[in-house]
């Protein structure tokens, strides 16, 4: 294949590909003095977004979502005390 139809072929496949489900805002947990926003999708599961990761709630509620950023915290915390 030439260089040029590489190219092309790329930016086909490139743009059949999306970026994920659509995220509707639900509302934010707060975790301490941080807030951490939460959204749901289509399927009916929530998520929050911690700096930059997304955590998936165990249930589509904000108790739920509650607990799953603290334990994702507790767990990154754990994860930079070993080095």
């Amino acid at each position: 294949m030439r260089p040029f139809g590489a190219v092309i072929a790329a930016l086909l496949l490139a743009a059949c590909v999306t970026a994920g489900p659509a995220a509707t805002p639900v509302g934010s947990v707060k975790v301490l003095t941080e807030s951490y926003p939460v959204e749901a999708l289509a399927n009916g599961t929530w998520r929050a977004r911690v700096n930059g990761a997304v955590v998936p709630c165990a249930k589509p509620d904000a108790t739920a979502c509650y607990w799953s950023v603290r334990h994702h915290l507790l767990a990154q915390e754990l994860l930079d005390d070993l080095g």
